[in-house]
């Protein structure tokens, strides 16, 4: 299987997830050419383009790993070539964008997915299968993001380059994913223009709230804690980004019930002779989508249109801090099943 990379910056993260889980990564597409070239043969990469549309002539599937503001444009460019897409998360800037694609790609009868990698992390998964039997009523999560690229606090724009204020996006597809459920409803305060802290209450159609704060923070790195409690058991642990591990940590997932504490799920970190936790979480991804080309189920891809939840709370969350109340999310019709698989 021939791959085509959009990206020279977190597009190296695909390049090495998809040769991992078996494919040939046969072409690099950047802005610019020198530059693209240079990492092409840093890398090993026989072709080198800065147009997206001479990559996907040359291969089967492809990686799109470009900046936010032109992911739909360069997903329409591959499916218009006949070509399977992986997006990186955001899936784009808006809702409506979002949409377009979702119907451009069911038109298409092409596999398309969306990269969000917590769902590939063992600790999670593993997680979301105990919840399966054990009803959620409260989710909160903080995330301390020091990668947040602070602008002002005055009048501007909610989105700068980042659609998703660096990562936001991550928390509520993980959400959702693991609560089996549709947002029904959302109450947030976003600080700073474009926004860099957001706190959110989200409403479940499962009957569960979610609790979720992503600040920046000036301390590097990223530092998660995650809260479930159900009627009668709670869990918690703790994940990020520790740089001086110069990879991701979980500390092990534990639960309490009846009284005592156990453990859930074992935690994650970098190890000597491993490929780091986040990057074989790119692998998991990698090895999905590939199968899933050869006609397999998707195995927890997110599809599409569950990317385009994400925008649609992205959206409302700019609804509700601009009138000052809690926004209610539109029903969303009924649908064909997801973008193929």
């Amino acid at each position: 299987m021939r791959i085509g990379v959009i990206g020279t910056n977190w597009g190296l993260m695909h390049v090495g997830a998809f040769r991992e889980a078996g494919a040939e990564v046969t072409a690099l597409c950047g802005q610019s050419l020198e530059h693209t070239r240079t990492v092409a043969a840093r890398e090993g990469i026989p072709l080198a383009t800065p147009e997206v549309r001479e990559l996907c002539d040359a291969v089967d599937a492809v990686v799109v790993a470009s900046p936010d503001a032109l992911h739909r444009q360069h997903v329409e460019v591959a499916l218009d070539a006949g070509r399977a897409v992986l997006c990186e998360k955001p899936l784009t800037r808006t809702e409506e964008e979002a949409l377009a694609l979702v119907a451009k790609a069911r038109a298409s009868g092409r596999l398309c997915a969306v990269n969000f990698p917590y769902r590939m992390l063992p600790s999670f998964r593993a997680l979301r299968s105990w919840l399966e039997q054990n009803p959620l009523g409260h989710l909160v999560v903080t995330l301390r993001n020091g990668f947040i690229r602070r602008g002002g606090e005055g009048p501007g724009p909610f989105v700068g380059a980042s659609a998703d204020w660096d990562g936001l996006s991550h928390l509520l597809d993980t959400v959702l994913w693991l609560a089996r459920a549709e947002p029904l409803w959302i109450q947030a305060s976003l600080s700073g223009r474009p926004v860099h802290t957001a706190a959110l209450h989200i409403g479940l159609s499962s009957g569960a709230v979610a609790v979720i704060t992503h600040a920046a923070c000036p301390e590097p790195g990223l530092q998660g804690g995650w809260t479930l409690v159900g009627r009668d058991w709670e869990v918690g642990f703790s994940g990020g980004y520790v740089p001086s591990r110069n990879g991701w940590c979980v500390s092990p997932v534990r639960r309490f019930r009846e009284g005592a504490w156990e453990d859930l799920a074992p935690g994650l970190e970098p190890r000597p002779g491993e490929r780091e936790p986040w990057a074989q979480a790119h692998v998991e991804t990698a090895r999905r989508f590939l199968s899933a080309l050869e006609g397999a189920p998707r195995s927890e891809l997110a599809t599409l249109e569950e990317a385009t939840t994400v925008q649609r709370l992205l959206a409302a969350a700019v609804r509700s801090e601009q009138e000052g109340r809690r926004v209610t999310l539109a029903a969303v019709p009924p649908s064909p099943p997801p973008s193929p698989a």
